[in-house]
């Protein structure tokens, strides 16, 4: 990436963030071992990526311990993440993220949203995927779920047009407003989509945009 020691980007920070899930994911998959003895290979695997990933981002000196970073090299753990929840029906969410960071070094400042408007946008995106399953899902008596799906969509909306500057609808785009739809995202539409691929977690990608905004004010 070419940057100093310690010299944290949006990339790098949205890695390090997936870094800590796909810790998380491993502890879950040693869990799981006691009912389906391969994951505990998934959990070594992940543990292997966690690894990997932490020297990649060269963010401290381990003497001559070192490992170039190569975006390559995070997309195709990204890659494998994916196939390992395909294989055990889980939710895509840490391949997704880490695919996410590589995008956004390669593709980001081509579409003119370096940084934290990159997770924000494509954030936006998977919530509007996951509203468009509640209402897909929806059934008789399931109307609060419905209900959030609409506030959910609406939500994506004004945040797509904060994004984009469309017009000027006199809601400013800062820190709280971010943080308080992607709550909103995270708490009450996220649990509700569901039974289709890359659900449930753009409340996740959001909150992951939030961190990068406090953090380089973008």
């Amino acid at each position: 990436m070419g940057e100093e020691r310690g010299e944290m980007t949006p990339t790098k920070l949205v890695l390090f963030i997936a870094m800590l899930l796909i810790f998380a994911q491993a502890i879950a998959y040693f869990y799981a071992a006691i009912l389906l003895p391969i994951a505990i290979l998934y959990g070594i695997i992940c543990l292997v990526f966690v690894i990997i990933i932490f020297i990649s981002l060269d963010l401290i000196s381990l003497g001559p311990l070192k490992l170039p970073y190569f975006w390559w090299l995070m997309l195709i753990i990204g890659a494998l993440l994916i196939l390992f929840d395909y294989l055990n029906d889980g939710s895509y969410l840490t391949g997704t993220i880490v695919i996410l960071a590589v995008l956004m070094e390669l593709i980001g400042e081509k579409m003119k949203l370096a940084g934290c408007k990159f997770m924000v946008f494509f954030g936006v995106l998977f919530g509007i995927w996951d509203c468009i399953t509640i209402f897909i899902g929806y059934a008789p008596g399931g109307e609060l779920g419905l209900v959030n799906g609409i506030f959910g969509l609406i939500l994506m909306i004004i945040l797509l047009i904060l994004l984009f500057d469309f017009f000027d609808i006199k809601i400013p785009y800062n820190w709280w407003v971010l943080l308080i739809i992607a709550f909103v995202m995270y708490t009450f539409v996220d649990g509700f989509a569901g039974g289709y691929p890359v659900t449930g977690f753009s409340g996740m990608i959001l909150m992951i945009a939030f961190v990068c905004y406090i953090y380089f004010k973008e």
